[in-house]
């Protein structure tokens, strides 16, 4: 009797698909398509930093926004590197060496602190991570703790339209959250709003939302 494993191929890519279609957008294997969409450029010069600075990416993954800081402050500035998994951050070791990048530095953060150093920071960058961090509150007072004075921190976050309208602990159970909630913790933390867009990136195409970004000074 001849078996057909069509169906089970068939059934099996369903499977994985269903699981998460977008898992990897943010391994290396698809940081040049994130080009794409991303506006990484326009989040950097919101940053304002230049040669020589620190700065902290804080949920860097694989390092997709990592890598393109290195190369902003240059061999003279530092990048600290945070994340709460372990194994992201191995992943980004190895690609700091196949770049031969050696001014980064990798801080297993914890969900209420990215353990930063205190008072050191020019800039701090939050990319599809604010969503996830369990405290924002003692997050940004540590943030605020390790910016210099008039030292900025950027957040970029995404909200589907139709989840915009829902309450806080709604959204966050989608892995989302609108600017509005992330406007009043930034102002109860006491920075200054400097700059603010929503939508600024639309990746309906590739993940179902659009993302805004808030800029925020010490």
């Amino acid at each position: 009797m001849r078996v057909s494993f069509l169906p089970i191929l068939l059934l099996l890519a369903i499977q994985a698909f269903s699981q998460d279609p977008w898992k990897n957008v943010y391994s290396e294997s698809a940081w040049a398509g994130r080009d794409s969409w991303q506006k990484a450029e326009a989040i950097l010069k919101q940053l304002g930093c230049k040669a020589g600075n620190r700065v902290a990416d804080v949920g860097c993954h694989e390092g997709y926004m990592t890598v393109k800081l290195s190369s902003l402050v240059g061999p003279a500035g530092t990048v600290y590197a945070v994340d709460v998994d372990q194994s992201k951050l191995d992943k980004l070791k190895g690609h700091l060496e196949t770049r031969k990048l050696t001014n980064v530095i990798t801080v297993k953060g914890h969900f209420d602190d990215p353990r930063l150093p205190a008072g050191v920071l020019d800039a701090v960058l939050i990319v599809d991570t604010y969503h996830e961090m369990k405290d924002h509150d003692k997050i940004l007072q540590h943030i605020w703790v390790s910016l210099k004075p008039g030292g900025r921190l950027v957040i970029c976050e995404p909200i589907a339209q139709e989840r915009r309208t829902l309450l806080r602990q709604e959204q966050e159970r989608k892995h989302e959250l609108g600017l509005p909630f992330a406007l009043q913790d930034l102002k109860k933390a006491g920075f200054q709003i400097l700059f603010r867009q929503d939508p600024f990136v639309d990746r309906e195409k590739i993940k179902g939302d659009k993302m805004w970004i808030v800029v925020a000074r010490k």
